[in-house]
Formats: structure tokens, sequence, C-alpha cells
């Protein structure tokens, strides 16, 4: 692991979590905007690319950005690719920051809302979620597959979020009593669901949904949603039933 170069006394006020698995035809640019983005914020930053097992150049874009550009941004590797929930809390686990979000590395997230989630999270917000405004590029069946989720989440755990799987920051503090189960695909929605549990308050922001630039989606297979379906149940009996009877 290579961390970004500041003593424990500097810790940043959000540490930015960029997820990744074989995205070197769109890390870069990525990481190029994020950090323009971040150079004129107000707060203090760190960034941390978690390389999910890739097999192409990833992790070598990271360490060579962090060495010849940007020592704030650091990276964290996994040796073998265990799923984009893994990746994602593994970086908060090494954040420093008061709060953390991530952010997808192939270019879909438009990073000058960042600030726009900061201010919401300085505002009271435990998490703040995005709600993506269009998914232009996406199938049909992924398009099918993600509204049943949403509704299954939304009625399963009572709630009325528009997003639940997109961008996502939290006030670092709530994992200091919860460890989500899931690694996958639900892991957002558990940590969502545990911490309304425990009366946090979440809150939803508009964001803008872009083409990806390079690369493949990882998303949607069956094995994937069906392994997803049985987190989502397991969850439900746990909090769904066996707390409201």
């Amino acid at each position: 692991m290579t961390h970004p170069a500041a003593s424990a006394e500097d810790a940043p006020l959000v540490t930015v979590i960029v997820p990744c698995f074989n995205e070197e035809e769109t890390l870069e640019p990525t990481l190029d905007e994020l950090c323009g983005v971040l150079d004129e914020a107000s707060f203090t930053w760190e960034v941390l690319v978690v390389d999910d097992g890739s097999r192409d150049a990833s992790a070598e874009i990271a360490t060579r950005y962090q060495r010849e550009r940007e020592p704030r941004v650091g990276l964290l590797r996994h040796r073998t690719n265990q799923g984009s929930g893994q990746a994602i809390w593994t970086g908060i686990q090494a954040g420093r920051g008061r709060y953390v979000i991530y952010v997808p590395a192939d270019g879909q997230f438009d990073h000058g809302e960042i600030p726009m989630y900061v201010n919401a999270a300085e505002d009271g917000a435990d998490i703040v979620i995005g709600h993506r405004l269009s998914r232009h590029d996406y199938t049909l069946y992924r398009r099918l597959s993600s509204f049943v989720f949403l509704q299954m989440c939304n009625r399963l755990f009572d709630h009325q979020f528009q997003d639940v799987n997109w961008v996502h920051l939290w006030r670092r503090e709530i994992f200091d009593r919860l460890e989500p189960k899931s690694r996958g695909v639900f892991f957002l929605e558990e940590i969502l669901v545990r911490t309304r549990e425990r009366g946090g308050r979440v809150v939803e922001v508009p964001s803008v949904y872009r083409p990806r630039q390079g690369g493949q989606a990882k998303g949607g297979r069956p094995d994937v949603i069906v392994k997803t379906v049985l987190e989502m149940l397991r969850l439900w009996v746990e909090v769904g039933r066996g707390t409201r009877g």
C-alpha cells in the first residue's frame, strides 16, 4: 500500500475513494479531473485508489500518478478481485477524513459535484446519496434490473429514495458502530438501512450521469443479481422482521 504523504496530525476533511478494476483507459483522466476539482475546493483532501485485483495497468498508473503528479493520491491493492463493496470498504478503513466519499473510476461522475455532497454533510447529514438524473447509456436489461432493485429496496426497507446505487458520502463516525456484511452490489444499500435503523440522517442530492469514457460495465450478471437478492432478504429478515416484529 502507498498512502498519501501526510502525517496523522494533517488528517484531511475528505477522503475520496476510487475503486478500480481494469480501468486503465479511464483512471488517469478521472484522476486529472478529480484532483483538479479538489484543488479548487475549500477543504483538505486525500484520494485513495483501491485496485481490486486488476489485470491491466491500473495499479501502475495510480503509482505513477502519485510519484510524478500528486502526492495526495494513494494506492491500496487487492491481490484478487473481491467485488466493489470490498474495494470501497478497504478505502473506508484506510481513509483518514471526517467524511468519506466514493466515486467511480470510469469517468461517469462529475467530480464538480463533490463540494455539494460535502456541504450537505456539513449541514448535518450522516449519509449523502446522489440520484442520477438520467441513465441514457443503460441497456433495457440494466434499466429493468436497476428499477426492480430500487423498488425492492424501497418496499422492503420502508424508504423512498430515487437512487441507492450511485455515489455516496458517509460521515466517518457511523462506522464506529457499523460494519456491513455485504461486499458486493448490496453494500451501499446495507449501509443506508443500518444507518437509518440507528436514527441516522440521509440526504439525497441530484447528480449528473455521464457516458462511460472507456472500458466495460461490470455489473448486472445473473449470478451477481441472485447474490444481491439473497443479501437483501437476509437483511430484511434481520432488521425488517426481526426488530419490528
